[in-house]
């Protein structure tokens, strides 16, 4: 039996979302046409396969078991009414010694009055406060990790890849959770982990939407799991297949161009650059350097194309990116709290 059609909405343009990497547009951005509620497989193919745009469905992703297995709250120490939120004892008992990939990008600006480097801090505290193992494995590791990113400072940030147990997150945030914000650790990402890495009790929880295994052809290319710590970032790329991104926890921001335009904005960052890079093949050069720096301006400040659209994308909400079209991806705050997403990429 056919669902029946949702009401389907482009909301007007407003102005744009305040960023937790740059100053906020006062430029107003089109916001991504949405459905409110659940939508079936025929009608997602109608409103979002067939119309190559990106959807917005409210309330979608409510139906992935992770959102209320993986995550915990508890009360911030000296506070009676906030609470903060960290990985489950339920994951950690089947996810903590799994090794994943992290990403690290560490801002060279720091509030006025502050003394110190919030990295080496999470540091000497682990070594110091978390006794048994893995901490004391988990502080010189990082330690030594974070030797790798040298002296050498970019103009903004130092980004480093690596990989080590998602223990290490769990202790970020029992760390964050003790500290104001401009202390905590951030920008700590566990960025583009497939699920199919994860112990088969955890990938049951992130079982593949119907949406993804039926409105296409069935071929399901890749997914993978982001879990960081506020702010989290990825810049402005293209994806080779239709991308179905749902939030867990937290929420995120999304600002998207048709393929065209998306490219044309890019290598109008590469000719300022006097750049011949590929749109295709992408490393570490997307996440610090000149090109970040420049790509991030374009695309979130009121220097962003007038064709730009953005979504917010919230708690049990999903977006659909179609094949080819350009995005960057960051969290809505920025003050060293756990953001959650998983994706697919299907046709």
């Amino acid at each position: 039996m056919r669902n029946t059609l949702h009401q389907v909405t482009r909301l007007p343009c407003t102005r744009a979302h305040k960023s937790s990497l740059l100053p906020s547009s006062c430029r107003s951005i089109c916001a991504v046409r949405q459905i409110q509620g659940r939508i079936g497989v025929e009608d997602f193919q109608k409103e979002a396969m067939e119309m190559n745009e990106p959807l917005l469905i409210k309330g979608q992703a409510e139906a992935l078991r992770a959102m209320t297995r993986w995550f915990s709250f508890h009360t911030v120490p000296r506070s009676t009414s906030k609470q903060a939120v960290s990985l489950s004892e339920y994951f950690a008992h089947e996810f903590d010694v799994r090794t994943v990939p992290y990403e690290l990008t560490v801002p060279t600006w720091r509030p006025r009055g502050f003394d110190g480097d919030n990295i080496d801090r999470f540091i000497s505290w682990m070594a110091k406060t978390q006794t048994a193992w893995p901490h004391l494995y988990l502080s010189s590791y990082l330690h030594d990790v974070k030797q790798q990113l040298g002296d050498e400072y970019d103009e903004h940030h130092r980004f480093l890849r690596f990989e080590a147990p998602i223990s290490l997150m769990s202790a970020a945030l029992r760390y964050n959770a003790t500290k104001v914000s401009f202390q905590r650790v951030t920008q700590l990402y566990i960025a583009q982990a497939p699920i199919s890495d994860l112990p088969t009790v955890l990938q049951d929880d992130l079982a593949t939407p119907e949406i993804v295994l039926k409105a296409g052809k069935g071929d399901v290319y890749g997914s993978s799991i982001w879990l960081g710590l506020e702010p989290t970032y990825t810049p402005w790329h293209c994806d080779p297949n239709p991308n179905y991104f749902c939030q867990m926890y937290g929420g995120k921001v999304i600002r998207l161009l048709p393929p065209g335009l998306g490219k044309s904005l890019f290598r109008k960052v590469q000719a300022e650059l006097g750049q011949t890079g590929s749109p295709s093949i992408r490393g570490d050069e997307m996440m610090q350097g000149e090109e970040r720096t420049l790509l991030t301006t374009k695309v979130w400040t009121e220097e962003a194309p007038k064709e730009m659209m953005e979504a917010e994308v919230t708690q049990g909400d999903s977006l659909f990116i179609p094949k080819g079209w350009w995005h960057s991806v960051k969290s809505a705050d920025y003050k060293g709290d756990l953001n959650g997403s998983v994706n697919w990429w299907f046709r």
